[in-house]
């Protein structure tokens, strides 16, 4: 790869996953609403920004006129009360068709949509019966949406779609509160902390395991197949919990049961977990443990 496209890389997916590709001297056009001053100042970067744009202005804007791959991130509310927004949730899926066809047009044969493991969560919802729906599910079926109508539109564009099905990322650089991030934070201030029993199957992946595994899944990933972007050995999530307070303060108590598990517990036997290996040669180099002690130090070192 020479000339790539990333949508979304101001985030913490996002701009590691810039970075990463910098750092192999391939040319970067990045999509957000706003930078950083590090990505804005990033050799090998072209920032474009989106905001009040049509697709038509975006493209207008390229500087390079091949590109080899688009990695489609951005989506607008992945947390808090926007999960539940439809509104916000059908345009995300407009905007990924949106994408795939300008991926067409600039003649870029490969697109990386990146999904969640969200998606999966709410397939099997759709096939339970008795269980209410929170907010979450209009984020799960929006990402579902867009993996099925964006494949067809590739399909129908003459464009390889790779969906990249993304467990939980976590490390050095997140600030969201998402459940590891948040947990370090709170149990380094001796803060205490509520879970469900956490007998339901998780797994976590280090954040450059996760971009590793993207790219290589880019570069040498067959098309219209799915990749699994997780460590690859999921668990009950109590045994993460348990294992990452050991790493932060091993002297903590957990509240583990306290809080009523109403969601789907996900079977991972749905997925080839070694596929991106098997595919591609990649395989992670940072267990859990590892990956908390280093997120550990960032956010020590932040607060110092």
């Amino acid at each position: 790869m020479k000339n790539v496209i990333v949508t979304g890389a101001s985030g913490f997916i996002g701009s590691n996953l810039v970075r990463n590709l910098v750092s192999r001297n391939i040319n970067v056009c990045a999509i957000d609403f706003q930078f950083s001053e590090e990505l804005q100042h990033m050799k090998n970067v072209q920032c474009i920004l989106c905001k009040d744009k049509t697709m038509n202005d975006i493209k207008m804007q390229l500087e390079s006129t091949y590109f080899d791959c688009f990695f489609h991130l951005a989506w607008g509310g992945t947390s808090g009360p926007n999960r539940a927004n439809y509104e916000l949730q059908l345009n995300n899926v407009k905007m990924t068709c949106d994408y795939i066809m300008m991926a067409s047009e600039l003649g870029c044969k490969r697109f990386i949509y990146a999904s969640s493991i969200n998606e999966m969560e709410t397939y099997e919802y759709l096939q339970s019966d008795g269980i209410r729906p929170s907010g979450g599910y209009i984020y799960g079926t929006g990402k579902m949406a867009a993996h099925l109508m964006g494949e067809t539109v590739a399909y129908m564009n003459k464009v390889e779609f790779i969906p990249v099905i993304i467990t939980n990322i976590y490390g050095v650089g997140e600030k969201s509160a998402r459940l590891v991030n948040s947990t370090i934070r709170k149990l380094l201030k001796n803060e205490y902390c509520s879970f469900t029993e956490g007998k339901q199957m998780y797994d976590f992946i280090y954040i450059t395991d996760a971009i590793n595994s993207v790219i290589e899944v880019a570069d040498k990933g067959k098309p219209f197949n799915r990749y699994y972007i997780g460590s690859g050995y999921p668990k009950p999530l109590r045994d993460f919990l348990t294992e990452l307070r050991d790493v932060v303060n091993p002297n903590a108590k957990l509240g583990i049961g306290d809080i009523p598990f109403n969601g789907i517990d996900i079977s991972y036997d749905q997925f080839k977990l070694k596929k991106v290996y098997e595919d591609t040669g990649y395989e992670n180099k940072i267990p859990f443990a590892e990956g908390i002690r280093l997120t550990v130090e960032y956010i020590n070192s932040e607060e110092e």
